[in-house]
């Protein structure tokens, strides 16, 4: 990045000099000074009397820009006699390139500072990967679009370059190939202008559907650096709104509406000729002619309507009368030849992990509006219910004194100092229960955790260890392979059946905590499950004692090395905690000091990142016997077997998750 230093900066500094320690004058010096180390140089090497800082910062700010090694001889070599040179950072107000006119910095018309003076850069040739150079020299990680003629009004001074043709890669917009400085055939009326991501590498910020009966039907509008605007209805169908309804949070579109159905949006049309698969994350990810790309006005805005789905009448959300959204209007399923397979995709779109139990006859009440469907035929693995075969839409029979229902399973642990941990209590139809700890075990737990929206368990726990639970106890004598969906695909004496009681009431803590970027599992940049979404940890304070904390919590024994500044990469959603300050010995973070849930000043460029110690046993018959082999940075590496004993042997097991004792 070329930079010149800010008048800040320069006040400062010559305020610093205080005539008693460093008597000296600028006048001698010649202006026409081409380095900055020079003109300091100079200025340490003279005797005469102080002249007003003014003069000095003058003939600072009219030089033209200097490049960083130069800033960096400067910090290190100029220490002017008899001044003490302030130890802080150079206040580098002013850069070589800048966007102006926009919304904030990370769009604008393109200006470059050369030779004192301003200017701006014609739009003839300017391409995306010219963009893309420009954006990161301002420090932002992908560019957006190119806007020409002036899109973000006319600049003033000279067109210092045109004609531009980097390959994307350049470290600097000086190094692509171009026209020389100040030759152009343009007026300011083809400034050229560009945006860049405001924050991360993803451009929509946000999804919203205006206009509609609900928040799952309307005018598409997208978010873009905090400002929304709509889609054109080009080209737009199912498969584009299949993006648009997942990345508003719903399973899945309906049915993709043109002419600005739902009524006009505003602002920009950002895109037009959309070509999405349906199988995308994000709009950004199909293809479209380009962003701000467009022949449309906003009578052709594109609209959609997405899938919802309800249960009503139960004693929770997890049960009821089931109820479908079409297009705004609320109707039921019949019940004929409605089975568990259908209640489990019906469970899956209302998100939880399966159906405990069919019901017909209206159990949970009679609903209302229009009857959808009839004779589903689910496998029970389809994503949606139009996946399954039926009679087909408001095609049957019945009245409403055949609607269906379900029940879905629900998991929650009670009674731990979070909620990723505590007494495991099931709801089967309305009803809270617990699980017996008869042969109970960590294969049991990591289905359990799972079934909570965890990615594992951590360790299990016998005779109610968080407490004794409430209800009926709803299993007993499990047997998981841990690889399972639902407890209920797992062995078991059966429902209800036990000959336990509350004292023996299984618990379980649940990993939520997960290392990602790194080289795998045991380092990467640090990420909390709270509720079910994922968030980081700001890098404020944060040193080995924080991440001792950390690596316990993700199943390893301590950290070998914590890091910041997103060293493995920027994480996404909400900043979880800042300014951490673990002893190194809490089992979770919640018992650390912080400045609170969510409370912070960072963004996602401060991402914590920490990697632990693992260790593995292998080359033996069964997985808890073998090779000892340890992980130091990245790589495994073996112990000797010099004095190598029992009281050895039971500290590598308790490190690899087995107990030390055998029982």
């Amino acid at each position: 990045m070329i930079e010149v230093l800010g008048e800040n900066f320069i006040i400062q500094q010559i305020r610093d000099f205080e005539d008693s320690q460093f008597e000296q004058t600028f006048s001698g010096i010649d202006k026409a000074t081409s380095n900055i180390k020079n003109i300091f140089e100079s200025l340490a090497n003279k005797s005469c009397k102080i002249v007003r800082y003014k003069k000095f910062k003058q003939k600072i700010l009219n030089r033209k820009p200097w490049v960083d090694h130069e800033v960096r001889d400067l910090k290190k070599t100029i220490k002017p006699k008899g001044a003490k040179l302030r130890q802080e950072p150079f206040n580098l107000e002013l850069k070589y390139v800048r966007l102006s006119g926009g919304q904030g910095p990370w769009e604008g018309r393109l200006e470059i500072y050369h030779n004192g003076s301003w200017g701006t850069v014609c739009d003839d040739g300017f391409s995306l990967k010219d963009a893309k150079v420009v954006c990161h020299m301002l420090g932002y990680q992908r560019e957006i679009s190119v806007f020409g003629s002036s899109r973000f009004h006319s600049g003033d001074g000279q067109i210092m370059l045109t004609n531009i043709k980097c390959t994307g890669h350049e470290d600097d917009i000086i190094n692509c190939p171009s026209k020389k400085w100040y030759i152009s055939n343009c007026q300011h009326n083809e400034d050229v202008g560009l945006n860049c991501v405001r924050e991360g590498t993803e451009p929509v910020e946000g999804v919203r559907l205006i206009g509609g009966t609900g928040p799952y039907e309307g005018t598409v509008e997208l978010d873009i650096n905090g400002v929304w605007g709509t889609i054109c209805d080009d080209d737009f169908d199912i498969n584009d709104a299949q993006i648009i309804c997942k990345m508003a949070g719903y399973p899945r579109a309906l049915q993709a509406f043109a002419g600005s159905y739902f009524g006009q949006g505003n602002g920009s049309i950002l895109l037009s000729h959309l070509h999405c698969t349906g199988h995308e994350t994000n709009v950004d990810h199909c293809g479209s002619v380009g962003w701000y790309k467009h022949n449309c006005d906003h009578r052709e805005d594109s609209g959609v309507a997405c899938l919802d789905v309800r249960l009503v009448g139960g004693s929770g959300p997890y049960e009821g009368t089931i109820e479908l959204n079409i297009n705004g209007v609320w109707g039921t399923v019949c019940d004929d030849d409605f089975d568990i397979n259908d209640g489990n995709v019906m469970c899956r779109m209302a998100g939880y992990p399966r159906a405990l139990q069919a019901f017909a006859g209206s159990h949970f009440g009679q609903g209302n509006g229009s009857i959808l469907l009839s004779n589903l035929h689910c496998t029970g693995y389809e994503k949606n219910v139009d996946n399954c075969g039926s009679g087909g839409w408001y095609k049957h029979t019945c009245d409403h004194r055949e609607d269906a229902g379900v029940a879905c399973l629900d998991v929650r642990l009670v009674g731990g100092s979070g909620l990723y941990e505590g007494t495991i209590e099931l709801n089967i139809n309305g009803v809270w229960g617990t699980v017996c700890d008869d042969d109970f075990d960590i294969h049991d737990g990591n289905v359990i955790c799972r079934m909570a929206g965890y990615p594992s368990a951590l360790q299990v726990f016998q005779q109610s260890h968080f407490g004794q639970g409430n209800g009926s106890i709803m299993l007993s004598h499990l047997h998981c392979t841990g690889h399972e969906k639902s407890v209920d695909n797992c062995g078991s004496v059966g429902w209800y059946k036990h000959n336990c009681d509350h004292r023996e009431d299984a618990g379980v803590a649940c990993l939520d905590v997960r290392l990602v970027g790194g080289n795998g599992p045991y380092e990467g940049t640090i990420e909390l499950n709270i509720n079910g979404v994922w968030g980081t940890v700001c890098d404020d304070d944060f040193d080995i004692n924080d991440g001792n904390v950390i690596c316990r919590m993700a199943g390893y024994p301590r950290a070998i090395h914590t890091f910041g500044q997103a060293y493995f990469g920027r994480g996404k959603d909400s900043i979880m905690l800042s300014n951490l300050e673990c002893s190194g010995f809490e089992d979770s973070l919640e018992s650390c000091n912080s400045a609170g849930w969510y409370i912070n000043n960072c963004d996602h460029s401060e991402d914590a990142g920490v990697e632990c110690l693992g260790v593995k046993l292998v080359g033996g018959a069964w997985p808890w016997e073998g090779r000892v082999e340890l992980l130091v940075n990245g790589k495994w590496g073996t112990i000797c077997n010099d004095n190598f004993d029992v009281n050895d042997a039971k500290v590598i097991c308790s490190m690899a998750g087995y107990s030390p004792t055998g029982y």
